[in-house]
């Protein structure tokens, strides 16, 4: 059955883009997105465009491809700037402006101590080791960095959702209290999602859709990478036994 909703229509194409960029048929997938933004406009969704732009732009430098990247990222944050939403319009103009390759000498004193001395002797076990030992939400950034830079290729593993889910769990719980009427923490808490946003986790707008009444993962996790959405799922989780009662 045909689909009248542009957005609806371009939400469809997005996700088949998605799947086409995993299996590295990067000129279709280009071609879906750019489809999908003139649906977008077309409805009127100017915010979802701009967001797809900068998604995409995102899965670019991670499988690699700074340089690809950065138009896309430049443009959501022009997107971004003319919606007045100003932190979004930041984190993707220092995304467009640090998508460069190799390990240089500004990104080198950047890092942890133990990072940086692993980079320098080249040392694949110490460097992991040093990674590890940083908390999650900072080892997150820096692998973004050094992937960007090119220096690693890496994939979040099921250690990495375990240690979310540890991490992030008293959030998590306090999400599903304000989702099942419990408003006590609701301010502390979109506190600390604007945080965790400049931090590239990417949970605060679908935290706001599971509080007006989504409870589609397939819906919430759309826009979202393997690991935002385990903490999504987990919320839902968590949901779930208060809808049976």
């Amino acid at each position: 059955m045909a689909i009248n909703n542009p957005k609806a229509q371009a939400d469809v194409l997005i996700k088949r883009g998605h799947e086409l960029l995993e299996q590295g048929d990067l000129p279709q997938a280009t071609d879906l997105l750019n489809q999908a933004v003139k649906l977008y406009w077309a409805a009127g969704e100017q915010y979802a465009a701009a967001a797809q732009i900068g998604n995409y732009g995102w899965a670019l430098r991670r499988r690699g491809r700074p340089d690809l990247a950065r138009p896309y990222l430049e443009e959501a944050a022009s997107l971004f700037a003319q919606l007045g939403l100003t932190d979004f319009a930041e984190r993707h103009r220092f995304a467009a402006e640090d998508a460069h390759t190799g390990l240089t000498d500004d990104l080198l004193t950047s890092l942890p101590p133990a990072v940086r001395g692993a980079l320098e002797r080249g040392d694949v076990e110490g460097l992991q080791f040093a990674l590890d030992a940083l908390p999650l939400a900072e080892r997150e950034l820096i692998l973004e960095r050094l992937m960007t830079a090119g220096v690693v290729s890496t994939a979040r593993n099921d250690d990495d959702v375990t240690e979310a889910l540890r991490q992030f769990e008293p959030l998590l719980q306090g999400i599903a209290a304000v989702a099942t009427g419990d408003e006590r923490e609701r301010a502390d808490i979109e506190i600390a999602l604007v945080e965790l946003e400049r931090k590239g986790w990417q949970l605060r707008q679908v935290v706001s859709q599971i509080w007006q009444g989504e409870r589609n993962l397939s819906v919430l996790g759309q826009k979202l990478d393997e690991l935002d959405q385990a903490l999504v799922q987990k919320m839902l989780e968590l949901i779930e036994p208060h809808r049976a009662g």
